[in-house]
């Protein structure tokens, strides 16, 4: 997903005459012109301009008709977004320092594997400033202090919610994962709802046709939150995307772009940039109470002894304290034991067994025993933690809250075209 330094000032250097060109009825406007007004803040010809002929450059597309409408249509909604993020850290008294916004420059460009005196030398000289760039990363920041403050201490994400993840995963660990990167467009009012977004979509695979790379689209037309990343979401397997986008990647070879994937609410366009084959071993955390079988007149005796026991037993902390009043009932900790070293049988019972439960009774020589299943992991190559899947379901909700709340925004507004 990385653009060379070679490439990246090669589709700057090709496309900027063409492209002042195409725009020349813009610039023959005033610089200071409106080109709209949000709320009480004002869009100029200027910002428009600055920031279509940077959006071209950087993605190396063929001045058009149709890509110019499109360009200009996504720099306006890019802007208005801006203005109105701005707006809301004003209202909560954020202040952006010059230092956050150049931290954050230098960390996308270099990404590119291009210095940021370079690609701003190169812009300069072709007439492009460098604030345009500045004035997007500011707001993203400002975007990302608004949501975590307002959202962040909000949004819970519950052990059932992760167990049920990594439930998902981790039946699916031996199963390929896949490194992907997305372009998620949302299918809202003023691109012309789904059909503007799926035509959005198809805009997006046209161009990464022509050899525009998949980042730097990412970056500039997608809605996820993963486009501060070029739109890398990381290795993932089966089950932990939604079902329409894991039925495409898992028909994906390495290297393609998908077609447009629609779902409620938005589009998105997947690439694969990776896949691989894991291998995962289950563990588990086990611990024992038994019973001897000849010490009662028979074995339905015994499995009611026990049974009892295995009732009155609350956690693995407390089991032989819980189970200290039954006669004849003993306990073991066995420790922690890998699925490869149990025999058919005991595994079978282990996994109808849920965490924190006691197993039904087994026959072990002269004894009978049931086993608590304390913990149960999957490890192995992409397996996630337990934090990490939080964080993921966190990073999820808090996406889902910046988009309302961006909407609600853009609903309230005054927003006036010139």
């Amino acid at each position: 997903m990385k653009i060379s330094s070679s490439k990246l000032l090669k589709l700057i250097t090709l496309t900027l005459m063409a492209q002042f060109a195409f725009f020349a009825p813009v610039q023959a406007q005033s610089s200071h012109g409106i080109a709209a007004v949000v709320n009480d803040d004002v869009i100029t010809t200027y910002d428009l301009r600055q920031r279509s002929l940077f959006m071209m450059a950087t993605q190396g597309i063929e001045p058009t008709d149709e890509s110019k409408r499109r360009i200009l249509a996504q720099a306006m909604r890019n802007l208005v977004d801006e203005k109105l993020q701005i707006q809301e850290s004003k209202k909560y008294e954020q202040t952006i320092s010059t230092e956050a916004v150049n931290n954050g420059v230098r960390n996308l460009i270099s990404r590119n594997g291009i210095s940021i005196e370079e690609f701003a030398q190169r812009l300069a000289a072709s007439g492009i400033s460098m604030s345009t760039l500045q004035d997007q990363i500011r707001a993203e920041i400002a975007w990302q202090r608004i949501i975590g403050g307002l959202y962040g201490s909000r949004i819970r994400i519950s052990d059932a919610q992760i167990d049920e993840t990594l439930d998902r995963v981790t039946a699916n660990a031996d199963k390929p994962s896949y490194r992907v990167a997305e372009i998620y467009i949302e299918a809202s009012e003023d691109i012309g709802g789904m059909n503007g977004a799926m035509q959005g979509a198809d805009a997006m695979i046209k161009q990464l046709g022509t050899g525009v790379p998949f980042q730097i689209l990412a970056q500039q037309f997608s809605s996820a939150p993963s486009s501060a990343k070029g739109g890398d979401i990381g290795w993932i397997r089966e089950g932990e995307l939604r079902e329409e986008v894991n039925a495409v990647i898992m028909n994906l070879e390495k290297g393609q772009i998908s077609k447009p994937i629609p779902v409620p609410g938005g589009v998105y366009v997947i690439a694969l940039a990776d896949k691989q084959i894991s291998t995962s071993e289950t563990f588990y955390k086990l611990s024992q109470i038994n019973f001897k079988i000849d010490s009662v007149p028979d074995l339905d005796a015994a499995k009611t002894a026990l049974k009892a026991a295995a009732d009155a037993v609350q956690s693995c902390e407390t089991l032989a304290k819980d189970i200290k009043a039954f006669d004849g009932v003993g306990s073991n900790d066995m420790g922690e034991i890998k699925s490869a070293d149990l025999t058919e049988e005991i595994l079978k019972t282990l996994e109808a067994t849920d965490v924190g439960k006691v197993s039904e009774p087994m026959e072990v020589g002269n004894l009978l025993i049931s086993v608590m299943v304390c913990d149960r992991t999957t490890r192995g190559s992409g397996i996630p933690s337990r934090d990490e899947v939080e964080n993921r379901l966190l990073n999820q909700q808090e996406a889902q809250a910046s988009r309302r709340h961006l909407r609600d925004l853009r609903r309230k507004a005054t927003i006036v075209s010139r």
